[in-house]
């Protein structure tokens, strides 16, 4: 395998590793997340019914408790707002500290005509009435009529949805009558509370879920916040409202997508409280329409599960890169090294047997030494460590032989090539080795060549000349030339 392919191997496992454990880790958080926000969900579900149950009853006390204040039975019977207003102060004062003030704290009297309200120093009477004369406000038509305490919302308008609790104001001095409702209501009292945007904000902070207050297809405020602020994101709202409107309603127990976020949502009705039953008392009362829609994250956006999935990749980049550089010092220290030894390898295939490996380096410097070794024991040539060094330090090697390789050698010209083809392969390789010593000592340049080790150098350059000519065999033939002994290679074709 090549150190290329290699490369991209190791590159591409450790990039599927770090791919699948991104995966599983998103995989895992997500199944985590998406099954804490179902339960978070359902516990939220049952928190904002209890809840909006307490507020009812809360509200519906209060009503109850400001109709009974002697100062209102005056301020309708005489038609002064100065009683009224006294009413109010007195409630206002008698209310615990940090209780949620009332957005709207108001008297009627029997008819519907406003006659004070809290912190409103002019009121219009009729502010409350169609042009039928009819109040526009169902709790306080029936409360008028029925000696009934109600708490229930209302959509007012601009002014948006109003959590209400109304209650009849009763004349003590009115004379028994057998009739449960008679004639003793003089008024009532209606107490409001705006379901604002700042309310779902705390209402968030209790549940830990983002939440929505709508009545029927329309949603009235949510708990959406834009970033780094506190107001209300209105473009989350509408979104959030064009669902409503595509669903027909409130979406429950389903997936939705907001601003790019899915969000599993449960919706739930707000209560609607009376002392006695509405349905009996006036069936036309209009259904419950308002509600609150409670939406859990399906998908981790916590900083942990971010910073856990960029640790990944960072783990990965980091792996794939150190992998890569230990690849490249490899190649810069043991890959050369190997490439020195194949070198060597080849050039002893070429012929060149009088070739030694020098150390290449501490990691294959005992192969370079065992091929020495061995080459040295096969031509008969010290080992490493027994040699003799030249002035300049080089080992000089004994038994040198040289080879002419000239142009004419593949010519065939060689007068005596029969006879050459047709000697015996023991007494050609005695008589070249004769013919080469007595060359060597008459050309006044004797060395002592063991037989083994020119036969094996012989043998070597006879395989690579026969593949180099493409010829049956090649047989040599020592010459002298300019007082150099060599070997002159006869390619023999037939």
């Amino acid at each position: 395998m090549s150190r290329t392919v290699l490369a991209v191997v190791v590159a591409v496992v450790i990039a599927a590793l770090t791919a699948s454990a991104f995966v599983v880790a998103g995989a895992s958080s997500d199944n985590r997340v998406r099954t804490d926000a179902e339960a978070q969900l359902q516990r939220a579900r049952q928190l904002v019914g209890k809840l909006s149950e307490l507020e009812a009853i809360d509200i519906e006390n209060k009503a109850e408790r400001l109709a009974g204040d002697v100062n209102f039975v005056n301020a309708i019977k005489t038609r002064s707002s100065t009683g009224a207003r006294l009413g109010f102060a007195k409630f206002t004062s008698n209310e615990k500290e940090g209780t949620v003030k009332p957005d709207i704290i108001a008297l009627v009297d029997a008819s519907g005509d406003v006659i004070a309200m809290n912190d409103v120093p002019s009121v219009v009477p009729k502010v409350w009435k169609n042009d039928k004369g009819k109040t526009i406000l169902p709790a306080l038509d029936v409360v008028l009529g029925k000696r009934v305490i109600i708490s229930d919302t209302w959509n007012y308008g601009d002014k948006g949805m109003l959590k209400v609790g109304v209650a009849p104001v009763i004349d003590p001095d009115a004379p028994p009558s057998s009739d449960p409702d008679g004639v003793s209501i003089i008024g009532a009292v209606v107490v409001a509370y705006a379901q604002t945007a700042q309310e779902a904000q705390k209402d968030r902070a209790l549940l830990g879920t983002e939440i929505a207050y709508y009545d029927g297809t329309h949603v009235v405020s949510t708990s959406f916040t834009r970033a780094g602020s506190t107001e209300e994101d209105t473009n989350r709202s509408k979104q959030l409202g064009a669902v409503f409107e595509a669903n027909g309603g409130a979406p429950n127990q389903v997936v939705i997508t907001v601003d790019g976020v899915a969000y599993k949502v449960a919706s739930v009705q707000l209560p609607r409280k009376a002392t006695r039953s509405i349905e009996q008392i006036d069936p036309a009362y209009p259904k419950v329409t308002a509600g609150a829609t409670v939406l859990s994250p399906m998908a981790d956006t916590s900083s942990s599960s971010v910073l856990t999935r960029i640790m990944i990749l960072m783990v990965g980049a980091g792996a794939l890169a150190i992998a890569l550089l230990g690849m490249y010092l490899a190649h810069r220290r043991v890959v050369v090294q190997v490439d020195q030894v194949e070198i060597g390898v080849i050039d002893i295939i070429n012929g060149n047997l009088d070739r030694t490996f020098r150390p290449v380096g501490p990691e294959l410097d005992g192969l370079s030494n065992g091929l020495n070794v061995m080459l040295a024991r096969l031509l008969g040539r010290p080992e490493p460590g027994e040699e003799e060094f030249d002035e300049e330090g080089n080992p000089i090697v004994p038994g040198r032989v040289d080879f002419d390789e000239g142009e004419d050698a593949a010519k065939g010209t060689d007068p005596d090539l029969a006879a050459l083809a047709q000697e015996s392969e023991p007494d050609y390789y005695k008589r070249v080795f004769t013919d080469y010593l007595e060359q060597r000592k008459a050309a006044g340049s004797p060395d002592e060549v063991s037989f083994e080790n020119f036969i094996a150098k012989l043998k070597v350059n006879e395989g690579k000349l026969k593949a180099q000519y493409q010829c049956r065999a090649v047989r040599f033939r020592v010459v002298t030339k300019d007082g150099k002994v060599s070997l002159k290679p006869v390619p023999i074709f037939a």
